[in-house]
C-alpha cells in the first residue's frame, strides 16, 4: 500500500528586524556595512555562527563608518525580558555545545530569540545523536569477535 501524502499550508510571515532595509539597492556601501554589522549580531545571539562570520567578514571588507553612523542594538521587547535569565543560561550551555541542557532551559519560554534557540538546540540533539549512533552500529559490525570488543572495553 502506497503512503498518502498530504499538503499541510504553512503560513510563512517575515520578521522585519528594525533598522533593516528591505530595498534592494547595492549602491550605498554604508548602508550595507550598516547592515552587515547588525545581521553578524542579531546571528551571533542566536548561535548561528557561520552566518555570523559570513556576515562581519563582509563587513570588514568595507569601509569603516564613523561613530555617528553605527546603529544601536535593537531594543529588547517585554518578552525578551521575562526570558532574558532562561535564554541567558541556555545561551552558555548552547555555547559549549551542551544542546540538551539548553533546550530544557528554554522550555516554555515566550519570546523569539528563545524559541530559535530551543528549536535549534533541539535540532542539534538529534543531528548529534543520529552521528553517534551511526558511529556506534558501524564500528560493532566492523569489529570480528569478542577479543576486540573487549579491548574496547578495557
Amino acid at each position: 500500500m502506497a503512503a498518502s501524502t498530504s499538503v499541510v499550508p504553512v503560513a510563512v510571515t517575515a520578521t522585519v528586524v528594525p533598522g533593516l532595509s528591505t530595498n534592494a539597492d547595492f549602491s550605498d556601501l554604508r548602508e550595507i556595512k550598516k547592515q552587515l554589522l547588525l545581521i553578524a549580531g542579531l546571528t551571533r545571539e542566536r548561535g548561528l555562527l557561520h552566518s555570523s562570520k559570513w556576515s562581519a567578514e563582509l563587513a570588514f571588507s568595507l569601509p569603516a563608518l564613523p561613530l555617528a553612523e553605527l546603529q544601536p542594538p535593537p531594543p529588547i521587547t517585554e518578552e525578551d525580558a521575562q526570558d532574558m535569565d532562561a535564554y541567558t543560561l541556555a545561551k552558555a550551555y548552547f555555547d559549549v555545545k551542551e544542546y540538551d541542557r539548553a533546550a530544557h532551559f528554554l522550555h516554555g519560554c515566550n519570546s523569539k530569540k528563545a524559541y530559535f534557540l530551543y528549536m535549534y538546540s533541539r535540532y542539534l540533539v538529534r543531528v548529534m545523536l543520529r552521528y553517534f549512533f551511526a558511529f556506534s552500529e558501524a564500528f560493532i559490525f566492523r569489529t570480528k569477535g569478542k577479543a576486540q570488543l573487549e579491548l574496547v572495553f578495557k
